[in-house]
């Protein structure tokens, strides 16, 4: 199985930081071209008497401010490796957001961690590399 293009999917989690090192190892191996992409939640999904639509842009732009320093600090992993690494940022739901990217993007494998920062979700709906693992069509790597 060749791997020439990676993606990495991040969300801040121990996890997912086990994954951005895997990914490097794997990158490493076949000379990959690398994406690393962090999903920040797109507030509609939530109850409009939760969140006050006031304070909606102020608080979509924290979760923006808070995905660009995830996406940094994950580029500082991959420090000296001369290949190509890239960032992006979605906003939406992360496991459709996520399985766009992949295979419009014509990624060979995804990596990410096998669960992330968002427990009620998670319980409520089935966590994301849950989701992504049953709907997507490229090859996974769910990194523990």
């Amino acid at each position: 199985m060749t791997m020439k293009k990676i993606l990495v999917a991040i969300d801040g989690s121990e996890n997912s930081t086990k994954a951005l090192e895997k990914a490097k190892e794997l990158a490493l191996l076949n000379n990959s071209e690398l994406m690393i992409l962090n999903v920040v939640s797109d507030l509609r999904n939530y109850h409009p008497y939760v969140i006050d639509r006031v304070y909606e842009s102020e608080i979509n732009k924290v979760l923006l401010e808070h995905g660009k320093k995830l996406l940094d600090e994950a580029l500082k992993i991959f420090e000296g490796y001369e290949g190509k690494v890239g960032t992006s940022i979605k906003c939406g739901d992360a496991a459709r957001e996520i399985i766009e990217m992949a295979e419009k993007g014509g990624y060979d494998l995804l990596v990410m961690g096998s669960r992330g920062l968002n427990a009620l979700s998670r319980a409520m709906l089935g966590s994301v590399s849950n989701k992504v693992l049953n709907h997507i069509k490229i090859s996974v790597l769910i990194v523990r």
